[in-house]
Parts: C-alpha cells; structure tokens; sequence
C-alpha cells in the first residue's frame, strides 16, 4: 500500500506541474505552448499578461503569472518573449523564454509554421509537502535545503504546425536539451517478516545529492475556427501535454465565441489527473483592447495523515485574470 500510495505522489506531483501552466483559457496567444502556433489574426503584434489566484483552497496556493509579447517583423516572421511563474505545494517554476517562428506558404491559404524558444527556467522543490507525506522520518528537510534546492538552466525547444482554412494542428517540445533538475525524495522500504509473512514497510527517504535532468516535454495543439454568422466567430480549441504511448499529462477542450470582434464567451472540461471545468468571458474596451476572466474547478486535494491519502474537499475554483492588447 505504501508504493502505491507513493506512486500516487509521484503522479500527483507530474501532473500538477505539467497543468499548471496549461490551465489558462486559450484565448491569448499559445506560443507559450509551441512556438509554431503564431497570431494569424493580429496585424502587428499582441500583448497579454494573465493571473492566476487560487483564493478557496484549504492549503495556501501562491498567485502565478503568464505573460506574452509577439510582433511580426514581416510577412511570416515573427518574433516573441514570454515569462511564467506557477507554485504549487511540491514544487516552484519560473521560465523566461525568446522564441521565433516564420510561416511558409505550402499553396494559396495552406501554410507550413516552423518555429524555436530559447530561454532560462528555475525550478525549486518545496519540502513542506515532503516533510508530511513521508512521515516518519529520521529527519526533516528544512525550506532552504540543498537536496531540495532550486535547479536552473537553459530550456531549447522547438515546434512545427500545419494551417489550412481555418484549421490549426501543432506539435511543439521543450527541454530538448535536457536540463538539470533535483529530482523529489523517494522512499526506501525494508522487508519486515510478521508470522512468516514477508512485507515491504517504510524505511525513510533516499537523499539526493547530484542533480538528474528533465524528460522530454511535448504539446499537442489542434484549433479550428468557423463564421456562424457575419458578427460571430467560434474557436475550437483541443490540447494534450506530455502525451505519449503511457497516456497523457494534461488535456482540455474549449470552445470560445468571439462577437463583433471584441466580445467573448466560452466554456470547456480539462483533465489532469482529475475532471475539471472551465468558463470565460472577455469584454473588448476596443477592438484592440480586451479584458478577461476564466474560472477554472477543480478538485482540491490535501494530504490527510490519518488515511495516509490525498482526499479531495471538492471543486475549488481558481480565476484568471488576462489583459490583452493588439497592435
């Protein structure tokens, strides 16, 4: 029981990480997913900054940012930045990243998009979740450990997509380069023989003294847009992280109407270890200037020492907050 409630951590742990930065509503510019998926619609450029606050769950969840700025410098060729920093209670993530992408005309209106990020990240292990979960220990890791310190590096990816009337389909990966990263403790088990009946019972936690790298990490982006009408405009959006032969990360599905080319409303469910559902709405200022909100339920999993399990207290909203301007 104890490996499986482990291998649970391990799971939980991946996929808040992964989800994390994913969980934004996808009307914004989503070069911070593939570099290859460019603003099509935006003349020059485009800003957007979003926030993210998780105010109703038990346990603290400190407000994480995404922030994005791409211009074209000419026809297909664009150029961007785009920064993040989410925390949840295993670990910390910052990333700042320079990306590029240039588009290809394969036939009239059928476009090949090639593009490359480039940048740096810093990734920290929070001890306090480590400290609870893996109880008893003979020690306690302390918030400023080295074992659980903060890793840092350069992230390279790269990502290709495909456009065709209206359809989008993209792939995009990111730490190509594998970079280093202090992988979470592990438990050790001894065997303990009760009656002639061997069983595997905690021992304490591996310490990690040298630094591992991360795996490969990939997006799967397919977006598809239609006119219902002359003042309407409805985006299908559909995304999968990490996804490989084992399943996926993350997955979400949004569908968002635009009107008169300002205003928004739209609805969607996303998965990442649990079902969740998600809701936004955009007030266009201008048509150039948009302000907007998403709410985002999902469950809130705690650690109960007692069941020596995560428990859900039920689906806890977390809000989103985007500012976008295009030029």
């Amino acid at each position: 029981m104890n490996k499986i409630i482990y291998t649970a951590i391990l799971a939980c742990a991946s996929l808040l990480a992964a989800a994390q930065v994913s969980t934004v509503s996808n009307n914004k510019p989503l070069a911070f997913l593939n570099p290859a998926i460019q603003n099509y619609d935006v003349d020059k450029g485009v800003l957007s900054a979003s926030y993210n606050i998780n105010p109703l769950t038990l346990e603290d969840n400190p407000a994480s940012f995404l922030a994005l700025a791409e211009f074209e410098l000419k026809d297909g060729f664009r150029l961007g930045m785009h920064a993040s920093q989410y925390e949840n209670r295993l670990s910390k993530s910052t990333s700042v990243m320079a990306y590029g992408s240039y588009r290809l005309e394969l036939e009239k209106g059928n476009y090949l998009i090639l593009g490359a990020d480039i940048g740096g990240y810093s990734e920290t292990t929070n001890s306090t979740e480590y400290n609870k979960v893996l109880s008893p220990n003979a020690f306690f890791y302390d918030s400023d450990s080295s074992v659980l310190g903060t890793s840092s590096g350069l992230d390279f990816g790269l990502g290709i997509s495909y456009m065709y009337s209206g359809f989008t389909f993209g792939i995009g990966f990111s730490k190509l380069n594998n970079p280093s990263v202090y992988p979470f403790p592990e438990v050790q088990y001894k065997v303990v023989i009760v009656d002639s009946v061997r069983t595997a019972a905690k021992k304490d936690t591996t310490i990690f003294l040298e630094e591992g790298t991360f795996g490969l990490e990939s997006n799967v982006n397919l977006v598809y847009e239609w006119n219902a009408s002359q003042k309407v405009k409805v985006t299908h959006y559909l995304h999968f992280g990490n996804i490989d032969l084992a399943g996926f990360d993350y997955a979400s599905f949004q569908t968002i109407a635009e009107i008169n080319k300002r205003h928004s409303i739209g609805a969607g469910a996303f998965y990442n270890g649990d079902l969740g559902y998600m809701a936004t709405a955009v007030y266009g200022i201008s048509e150039d200037v948009k302000l907007g909100a998403s709410v985002f339920l999902m469950e809130d999993l705690n650690y109960d020492l007692v069941e020596q399990a995560y428990v859900s207290d039920g689906l806890k909203p977390m809000f989103e907050f985007n500012l976008r301007y295009e030029f």
